[in-house]
């Protein structure tokens, strides 16, 4: 009697979740078939950081005045610049962010004296090892 019981719920159980299945297939799919079709980002979404490109200069502001670096909770920034001449404006020439450990909090995006930093809508990040995390953000400008 008491494996009769067992199988009568067993088949019970069976049936229900063959119920569920059935409703389930003629929805319409809401997962994105990545990666044969793309996502579209919203405006409000916060990828990594980048240097914008200004049109009057074809270039980027960084002025590497070090803003950024003494923002930054998790050190990942290093900006090096020079001058051209004594009296001509500092110019960065190396701008290096570790994007493996960026919290992508955006203290630094937001205490840009120049405005120069933005963030950009990339959510491809996926790495084979640590250093290739490490990016020059001038060369990628360029």
């Amino acid at each position: 009697m008491n494996m009769l019981k067992e199988i009568v719920v067993g088949g019970w159980s069976l049936v229900s979740g063959m119920l569920v299945t059935i409703r389930r297939i003629y929805r319409p799919v809401v997962t994105t078939q990545y990666p044969r079709k793309r996502l579209e980002m919203s405006p409000s979404y916060r990828g990594h950081i980048e240097l914008k490109r200004f049109e009057e200069t074809a270039t980027h502001n960084c002025v590497a005045c070090g803003t950024c670096m003494r923002f930054c909770p998790t050190n990942v920034i290093k900006v090096q610049g020079e001058k051209e001449n004594a009296h001509g404006a500092k110019r960065a020439t190396l701008y290096f962010i570790d994007f493996s450990h960026c919290s992508l909090c955006g203290l630094c995006v937001a205490n840009c004296p120049t405005q120069t930093l933005k963030f950009s809508n990339e959510y491809e990040l996926a790495h084979l090892c640590r250093w290739e995390g490490v990016v020059d953000l001038l060369k990628r400008l360029e």
